[in-house]
């Protein structure tokens, strides 16, 4: 009977696994067929997946000026690792600083590894292990014109699939404004992804309107933030609303919870009800900013993401 009871649930172990990876591909190919650099798209900020992925308003000293380029201010290194499906990881670095005569400025890469795959010609012959991998190099820009802050990215991208190949040069404006008459409320707006190829293959490119607010009520402990997501076309990605909360406990330690509309719909199985869901926690000390989040794809899969800040200009 207990032997009965353990292959039974292997056998459940291995068809949920069987499903989801056919899940998962079927997500995939139906973002592939109409583009082939999702990789832009997916960030690996503990922070920001926390709060839904796409917050772009929530800025708080964040360096993760690949969301948005207005993000570029303080003195700091940022290191990004996020655990994301099946093999598939993403890792990043990030710089800023200001300095004079050129002011705030940021640099920053970003690699993207689909892990390993075993490769076949069409008659099924194995012809050896293959491992697709994406990279971004961005240079980032911003500028601060009283309570309106405007920053821009030029990125170079790579991207080495199976038997495709892109690269490419790409341009982000974003922009942050703090009204004077409403405390604590931050609007947002980023255009990202507008540029061309340097390869013969064609491929569309991720374009997208992002526009997004942060508020905190006064006396509250809380601070929420809504971000709308437009792409350039609407066969493309489609349109997606992200929403964080973050519980601010004390200066040292938050809380954050997120949804992300597009994950609940991409990833369903079943009746998940936490399907698009996140939450992680900041803990602050000193001139270290840590923070860990997690997204909740579905019953059986989830993703984990980490991110170390590190404040170089001493107080």
């Amino acid at each position: 009977m207990i032997f009965i009871n353990y292959l039974y649930d292997k056998l459940i172990y291995i068809f949920q696994r069987i499903f989801l990876f056919i899940l998962i591909l079927s997500s995939l190919s139906a973002y592939s067929q109409e583009q082939n650099l999702r990789f832009l798209e997916i960030h690996d900020d503990a922070r920001i997946n926390a709060l839904g992925g796409n917050n772009i308003s929530s800025y708080n000293n964040n360096p993760y000026f690949f969301l948005n380029p207005s993000f570029v201010g303080e003195k700091k290194i940022s290191i990004n690792y996020l655990k994301y499906i099946l093999d598939i990881n993403s890792s990043s670095i990030l710089y800023s600083d200001s300095i004079k005569y050129i002011g705030k400025f940021g640099v920053g890469i970003k690699y993207f590894s689909h892990g390993k795959f075993r490769g076949f010609d069409k008659q099924g012959n194995y012809t050896g292990d293959f491992f697709p991998k994406e990279y971004l190099i961005n240079f980032g820009k911003s500028y601060r014109v009283s309570n309106i802050t405007i920053g821009t990215n030029i990125k170079f991208f790579n991207s080495k699939l199976y038997d495709e190949s892109y690269s490419g040069f790409l341009v982000d404006v974003g922009m942050i404004y703090i009204p004077e008459k409403i405390k604590n409320l931050t609007l947002a707006l980023v255009l990202s992804n507008y540029g061309f190829l340097l390869t013969n293959n064609h491929t569309d490119l991720p374009s997208n309107i992002k526009i997004g607010l942060t508020f905190k009520p006064e006396y509250m402990p809380l601070r929420f933030s809504f971000t709308f997501y437009q792409p350039q076309k609407n066969n493309f990605i489609s349109q997606n609303i992200s929403l964080g909360i973050e519980v601010l406990l004390s200066k040292y330690f938050n809380i954050l919870v997120g949804y992300n509309h597009r994950n609940n719909k991409s990833f369903k199985l079943n009746n998940d009800k936490l399907r698009g869901l996140s939450y992680g926690l900041e803990l602050t000390l000193k001139r270290i900013n840590l923070n860990y989040s997690r997204l909740i794809l579905n019953s059986i899969s989830n993703s984990n993401n980490i991110s170390i800040n590190y404040n170089l200009k001493k107080n």
